[in-house]
Formats: C-alpha cells, structure tokens, sequence
C-alpha cells in the first residue's frame, strides 16, 4: 500500500458548527440508502454502517479520526462515500453537512491505504495546482507517478480526465484506452466510453462515436449517461428521428436543458405535433432560452394562435431591454418573420378589462349577451 498524508482536501464543518443539525436530521432515508447500497453490490447493509456514518459525522467537526469497526475495510468506506454521491446525483442538489461527510469518509479511507481514495485526493491538488502549494503539488504527482507504475485502473481514468480538461484528446484517448484494458464492463467504464464518444463526436467519427454512446448508456445509469443520450441523439437526429426522440426525451427527465428546444423543433419540424412541440417549448421559455421563444411564435402561428404569437413576440422584446446578446437575434427573427409579427401585432396580448369596452361590445354585437337563464 502507498503511504498517504493528507494533502488534497480540507474539509472544514466550523462555518456550519453553529447552525449544525443533528445526523438523523440530514441523512436519507433507511430505504434509499439501502437500495444504493444493494446497486453498489455491498457487502453490509444500513444497520451496519449507519453507526460509522454516525461516528464520523460527529468527529470530523472536532479534527479527531474516528475508529473504524472491524469488518469494515477502507473500500467499505469508499462505498459509504458513493452512497452519498449517487444521492447527490439523483436529488440534484447538495448538503453541504452530507458533503462535508463525504470527504470525511475519503480522507479516512485514504489514510488507511485505499488507492481509489489516494487518486482521487492527488488528482484534486493536480486539478487546481495554484490554490495548493508546491509541496502538496509535487507529492500529489509522486503518488500519482507510483499508481500509475501499478496500472491503477481510477488512476488511468482519472489521467484522461485531466488530459481532456486541458484539450489533448490524443493523450486523453491513450489513458482511457489504457483504462479500458483494465476494466470495461463496469460504471466506471460506462463513463470512460462516454467520453471517447465525445472525443470522437468532435473529430467527427461518428461510426465510432455511435459504438461509445451505446456502450456507455448500456452500463451507466441515466443520471450518469444522459451526454452519453444527447450525442447519440444528435447523431441519429436525420436518420432515425424516432430513435432520437425517445433518447432526448429520457434527457429531458434528467432536466437536461438543451433537449427542451432539441425535442420542440424536432416535434415542430419532422413530426409536425405543434401542441407537443410548444410544451417543450414552453420548458425552455422558462429557462429564458431565446430559441425556444422564436419556437413557441411559430407553433402559435401555425396554429393560428395570433395572441399567443403576440404575447411571446412581446416578452423577447422584453428579454431585448435586458439582454443585448439577444439583440441581433431578434432582430434576424423579426426580418425572417415580418409577415407573422404583423399579423400577431393586431392582436392584444391582455384581455379586455375596460368595464366601458365591454358595455359598447354588447350594444353593438348582440351575441353578448349580460342574461342568462336565471336572469342574472
């Protein structure tokens, strides 16, 4: 085993002490945390390691390590660790007391000589080398220098990440190739191919994107392979729209923002569904993505919705006062669309609420009418 000291992150609970809540209060439910755990192919179950999340949430506040119970080993703590990340992942929010624990239980499991724990610590000082010192910088590529020598597959994975992030997808493809001959029915190898699909999404090879993309939704969950779907998607978007409308929809599910105005133009243009394709519209309209604005217009005016069509065409007015990136946007929509934006110009946007525009309406049209049968 590597020798570790601590030297990637400092969690600290002292900003949180004073509005702390006790652990029953932040953790998750029994059944959530026993499901992950039967995902993760654990050997122990709540009851068991309820007790060291416990332990560990109380000591870390104090910079004291906590005992770890017999029987529960330093990749038991890892899972612990990726129990609190998949519940991170799936609720899309953060706890800062829950995240606090997670890098508790990374640092513990570290120090008792876990080399997943190890990597991903030295990979965070690498990561932001200028917000950590020299020190800490150079141990943390001597740890990773002694992994990679023993074919660490994290290590491999974790390589091609960072070569990634810095624009070198040759040497990016080299790791996670690398990390593939080491393991490749796994999640994490689900991840790794959804990467290289990028990578060649980019180039573009789509052939081999398309192997990836498959690959990777084939052994990632949803919530982990949902760029994984969009490619694909996009890839599939002329050849096979039905393909690519179920796989943009289950990135829709995840709350992925870009499918919103992908799935209401596919709806509008190939499938001609204008009352499906302004839902998805309408999504976006929330999110203030001026594509789905300009989407929504011309589903109104294809079904000949001129008051909807005015409505939208005065909100991205609005957007324009307050957003000049979307000026010349709007001014290329309205050139585009002179006829539809004047017809939509007659029609009001409000409803009629004058008490004396409603009086003159019924002396004039006698279809309104202020009776009834009960003569009120």
């Amino acid at each position: 085993m590597l020798r570790f000291i601590r030297i990637a992150k400092c969690y600290s609970t002292a900003s949180l002490s004073r509005q702390r809540p006790q652990f029953h209060e932040v953790f998750p439910q029994k059944r959530t945390v026993n499901r992950i755990l039967f995902e993760l192919d654990s050997k122990h179950t709540f009851g068991k390691l309820y007790p060291v999340y416990d332990n560990i949430y109380q000591n870390m506040q104090k910079g004291i390590d906590t005992e770890i119970p017999k029987g529960i080993s330093p990749s038991d703590l890892m899972i612990m660790k990726k129990v609190l990340e998949k519940i991170r992942h799936r609720t899309k929010s953060i706890n800062p007391h829950l995240l606090a624990l997670e890098n508790a239980l990374l640092d513990r499991s570290a120090e008792l000589g876990n080399n997943d724990a190890i990597s991903l610590l030295a990979f965070d000082v690498l990561r932001d080398p200028g917000h950590n010192n020299p020190e800490d910088v150079d141990y943390g590529k001597k740890l990773i220098k002694e992994l990679y020598k023993k074919n660490h597959h994290l290590t491999m994975k974790l390589l091609g990440d960072l070569s990634l992030k810095s624009g070198n997808d040759t040497e990016a493809c080299k790791y996670y190739l690398k990390f593939l001959d080491l393991e490749d029915r796994t999640f994490l190898a689900g991840e790794v191919y959804g990467k290289l699909g990028q990578i060649n999404f980019r180039k573009p090879d789509l052939r081999k994107a398309e192997q990836f993309f498959l690959k990777a939704i084939k052994l990632s969950p949803l919530e982990y392979s949902v760029h994984s779907h969009f490619y694909l998607a996009q890839i599939y978007m002329n050849s096979d729209p039905l393909r690519a409308r179920v796989l943009m929809e289950n990135c829709a599910t995840q709350g992925f923002r870009e499918s919103f105005k992908t799935l209401g133009f596919l709806e509008m243009n190939y499938f001609e569904d204008f009352f499906k394709a302004q839902e998805w519209f309408r999504l976006g309209l929330e999110l203030f993505q001026i594509e789905c604005f300009i989407g929504f217009f011309d589903c109104c005016a294809k079904l000949k919705n001129w008051t909807g069509a005015n409505k939208c065409y005065e909100t991205m007015l609005k957007l324009q006062e307050v957003n000049a990136n979307y000026k010349e946007i709007i001014d290329k929509f309205v050139t585009n669309r002179q006829a539809e934006v004047k017809e939509a110009m007659k029609y009001s946007s409000k409803p009629l609420s004058d008490p004396k525009t409603f009086e003159s309406a019924a002396k004039k049209d006698p279809f309104v009418s202020k009776e009834n049968k009960w003569g009120l």
